[in-house]
């Protein structure tokens, strides 16, 4: 009986400690920023800063294009190209499925290098 007791207790003080999806992501959102950003530059692009909108229930990345990649005339020429691409790699991303599972969306904001006032580039993806 006493073991049923504590099995409940201690069942109920776990689910008080869980934090909601929500939290969970805001959390993981700044972790990533505050441990890995600004990231090294990679194909020609750096990570800036992941934020979570927790009222639109969307992960906001802020990227920087640098080098040839930070042409407005090149990322409008190809934007379907990298539309689809960032698309593929959301869906292929198992990092993300307990948010794509839960309707979250994934906001991606490309800045220039150059002028950094310039947005070049800006989508969102609901999966």
């Amino acid at each position: 009986m006493k073991k049923t007791i504590f099995c409940a207790i201690a069942a109920l003080m776990l689910m008080g400690c869980q934090k909601s999806l929500e939290e969970r992501a805001e959390q993981e959102a700044r972790d990533y920023t505050r441990k890995f950003c600004p990231t090294p530059v990679y194909n020609h692009t750096r990570t800036d800063s992941l934020v979570f909108d927790r009222q639109s229930l969307t992960f906001i990345y802020y990227c920087t294009l640098t080098d040839f990649m930070d042409d407005a005339k090149l990322i409008e020429e190809n934007r379907q190209m990298l539309t689809d691409g960032l698309r593929q790699s959301i869906q292929e991303s198992t990092g993300l499925k307990v948010y794509k599972d839960a309707g979250y969306s994934f906001r991606y904001v490309l800045r220039s290098e150059k002028s950094p006032d310039t947005i070049l580039y800006e989508s969102t993806f609901q999966m």
